[in-house]
């Protein structure tokens, strides 16, 4: 699953409904009365007309943004030159935003940064709209277009508290600027392939804004390409669990909880602890210090590690482990023919295996013993013997052995011993003369 520039744009208009909290559109304020408004404009403004004037006041007070759009395209047909053309453009940025229309609302953002770099609602747009309008293939142009509105923001929100806004308002609407304003940058990153760049410019929105759920998402798919698994598992988690304010429409959750177990499963080699994840990246909007995934690489390097510890520890079974491993290859009967089979086992210094009791045949005085040596619950050696056993053996007792190997399966792996001899493996027939050829060692 990629970042959607259809679904970002749905987001970001949906969060361009509340810019009027963010940003001061003193525009907005201009007094009805024409001698007023044009003292506004300190005598150097005019009215081409009365028309002019009377259109601009019904689009003053129009409150449906599709209705003030077409009275601002009429202002626009009609008066093509006005000595109102950067109020025009303060209109017409967010009403085409709030309309629905953010192509346009990026060509009037540009228009009216060319007349005032500085407008904050025209950075706010240029930064929100930018990134989904422009997407993966943004021109150099449009990358720097958006960099400047971001920076602009940054610097507003690091800047004094405006006027017009309340103190206690301030704090939470200079960190969602802030937060937008290096998504933003994590976007121009992210086009230029500068991942690193990119995710530290995401961590900085989500710091600043942690209710932003898109953003998470948005960062998750930047890691993944980034091949930091881990860290992109958590981001999917945070985007798909997260349901507070600010976070994804449900069946966009759904969706993205169907890819984050399809991953993870890849990542850890099964579901086991995806829920888990799940509830952590909920409750938390970054990563735990100590979050951690196991991947399924980490799980297959500490079971070779406890393998090779056992193996180590015990030579006798270090050895059958050996046999074993020799024998499931695409080579193993022959190895068997011409090394194994017919030669005492175990050999070297190692002088008898160990294998715990599975299975007797019969019950009572057997003459087959199925053991586990290198896994006590599962068979791997037969034990055959010529006549019955006289030694006490019941299942579940531990035996030494040595024997000749007759015969083996690959699958499930088991070897057929012959000539067996033990400490507690004791019969009534006299023993024979051991075998002159041994295994290799």
């Amino acid at each position: 699953m990629q970042f959607c520039p259809v679904r970002a744009i749905k987001s970001a208009l949906a969060v361009s409904a509340l810019s009027f909290s963010f940003v001061s559109f003193s525009y907005l304020t201009m007094s009805a009365h024409p001698a007023k408004a044009q003292d506004a404009a300190a005598g150097a403004k005019n009215w081409k007309d009365r028309a002019e004037y009377d259109l601009y006041m019904s689009i003053s007070q129009a409150t449906d943004p599709a209705k003030r759009l077409e009275l601002l395209n009429q202002w626009q047909d009609k008066y093509p030159q006005t000595d109102y053309n950067k109020e025009r453009l303060q209109f017409f940025v967010p009403t085409a935003a709030q309309a629905g229309q953010p192509a346009k609302t990026l060509d009037y953002a540009g228009q009216m940064l060319k007349i005032d770099p500085k407008d904050t609602t025209s950075l706010y747009y240029t930064a929100l709209f930018g990134p989904a309008v422009y997407g993966v293939k943004a021109t150099p142009d449009q990358l720097s277009r958006v960099h400047s509105a971001a920076q602009g923001l940054l610097d507003f929100a690091n800047g004094e508290k405006p006027a017009t806004v309340k103190d206690a308002d301030w704090p939470k609407q200079k960190n969602t600027l802030a937060a937008l304003a290096d998504s933003s940058l994590g976007w121009e990153a992210s086009v230029k392939k500068d991942y690193p760049t990119a995710e530290k410019d995401y961590l900085a929105s989500i710091q600043a804004n942690p209710e932003n759920a898109q953003i998470a998402y948005t960062d998750a798919g930047i890691l993944l390409a980034d091949k930091k698994y881990q860290d992109a598992l958590f981001y999917y988690a945070r985007a798909a669990s997260y349901d507070g304010p600010g976070a994804l429409p449900p069946a966009t959750r759904d969706q993205i909880k169907a890819y984050f177990l399809k991953i993870y499963g890849q990542y850890t080699g099964g579901p086991d602890g995806a829920d888990k994840v799940m509830a952590i990246a909920k409750a938390n909007p970054t990563p735990p210090a100590d979050f951690h995934i196991d991947s399924a690489q980490d799980k297959a390097n500490r079971e070779a590690a406890a393998l090779q510890a056992k193996l180590d520890s015990d030579p006798a079974l270090k050895q059958w482990y050996q046999v074993q491993q020799s024998l499931i290859g695409d080579q193993g009967q022959a190895t068997f023919d011409s090394n194994i089979k017919d030669a005492q086992l175990p050999g070297g210094d190692v002088k008898l295996f160990k294998g715990t009791v599975i299975s007797l045949d019969p019950a009572d005085k057997p003459t087959k013993v199925v053991v586990g040596v290198f896994d006590p619950a599962k068979p791997d050696a037969t034990l055959t013997f010529e006549s019955p056993l006289t030694s006490p053996v019941k299942v579940g007792d531990v035996v030494e052995f040595s024997g000749v190997p007759d015969s083996y399966t690959k699958d499930p792996f088991m070897i057929v011993f012959k000539d067996v001899e033990g400490p507690n493996l004791k019969t009534t027939a006299p023993a024979k003369p051991k075998p002159a050829r041994r295994k290799k060692s």
